[in-house]
């Protein structure tokens, strides 16, 4: 947690005193810093192909802040993982969870984004860590964002706040026809969530696969407008 990486820049240097724990890749488009997502990569992706994501989902004044998983890919050139789907994650998922959890608070007190203005975002196993990090914290975010992912661990978060109202906005998407992370994972996230009492929790299912569809981009993008 020591370690502080210089961060790849896409667009404006204005932000260079930014660090992060993890390799990040960083996109800026606009005239002011409004709202920080902090988007979490896929088993096997990394943050340099996951940066796309910027171009496609239009929403101006926003630095994008992807991080790389800190363990490569067993199975592939230039991919990374959260934590190991083969063996014991719980170690590899901790130390995960304190770097994203690090970086969020870097961007709180490195450049001045209030936690009510960050939204985390991930996908499929990015999206467990979204999920994980952004309930664990229990800081009121701007919203967390979990695409064709799962819960980790659901009953001892909701255990962890023990009657508390939850009130940072979730988007919860899934396709319907995903063969990697079943939709059956996707309604148990949801269940728990509502049994948790979060007061803001939006759920769409859609007809894809393993993906990110035009249609979820776009929903992705009224989410981050509506609660920014």
């Amino acid at each position: 947690m020591s370690i502080q990486h210089n961060i790849k820049w896409i667009g404006s240097k204005s932000l260079d005193k930014l660090q992060s724990p993890l390799k990040t890749v960083a996109q800026f488009k606009g005239n002011e810093v409004k709202n920080v997502i902090i988007a979490l990569h896929g088993f096997g992706d990394n943050a340099a192909n996951f940066a796309s994501l910027a171009n496609e989902i239009k929403v101006t004044d926003v630095l994008w802040l992807f991080p790389q998983g800190p363990r490569n890919y067993p199975m592939g050139v230039d991919g990374s993982q959260w934590f190991p789907l083969f063996n014991n994650p719980t170690e590899e998922r901790r130390v995960s969870e304190d770097s994203i959890l690090q970086l969020l608070y870097n961007v709180t007190e490195q450049i001045n984004v209030p936690f009510h203005k960050i939204f985390i975002l991930g996908f499929s196993q990015g999206a467990s860590m979204a999920l994980n990090c952004g309930l664990k914290g229990k800081e009121n975010l701007a919203g967390i964002l979990s695409l064709s992912g799962f819960m980790i661990q659901g009953h001892v978060i909701k255990n962890s706040y023990a009657g508390e109202r939850i009130t940072t906005p979730i988007f919860v998407a899934h396709g319907l026809q995903d063969q990697v992370v079943l939709p059956a994972m996707y309604f148990e996230t949801v269940d728990i969530l509502k049994d948790m009492g979060t007061a803001k929790v939006r759920a769409k299912t859609y007809q894809m696969g393993h993906n990110i569809s035009q249609e979820e981009i776009n929903d992705i993008a009224k989410f981050i407008e509506e609660f920014r």
